[in-house]
């Protein structure tokens, strides 16, 4: 008789971890990625908190890292582009006024530099955008 009520114990027992285990975690004050830090830009004195980490527990783990470094490398290249495309137009409008002051007749030295420094962001530029 008590042999028979081992079992039906042991078979909630063992639904009970599973259904734990499916359950997403919950956020914890104390985990790394719910601190708050401060920027460490001066004259920014904005403090940032982190945004917690998606986790999904039966996924696989390396996968999950290779989304992750992807995710950050695609945001790198899109802040790059952008600082490029900003110094671009810094140039091109610098190299515009200086192309003006000269006249039809003269080409100044600083818009050669110019014109090489927008050859070398537009490379950079296209081998970020492959």
């Amino acid at each position: 008789m008590k042999n028979r009520l081992w079992i039906p114990f042991t078979i909630l027992f063992v639904i009970g971890i599973q259904v734990m285990a499916r359950q997403s975690p919950t956020a914890n004050p104390s985990d790394p990625c719910n601190e708050i830090t401060s920027n460490i830009a001066p004259g920014n004195d904005k403090e940032k908190k982190k945004e917690p980490i998606e986790h999904d527990p039966l996924a696989d783990p390396i996968e999950e890292m290779r989304t992750r470094a992807q995710k950050k490398l695609d945001e790198k290249n899109f802040k790059e582009l952008q600082d490029a495309a900003t110094e671009l137009a810094a140039i091109s409008a610098r190299m515009s006024k200086e192309i003006d002051a000269g006249g039809p007749y003269v080409i100044s030295l600083r818009v050669q530099d110019d014109l090489e420094q927008i050859e070398k962001l537009t490379k950079r530029v296209r081998s970020r955008a492959k």
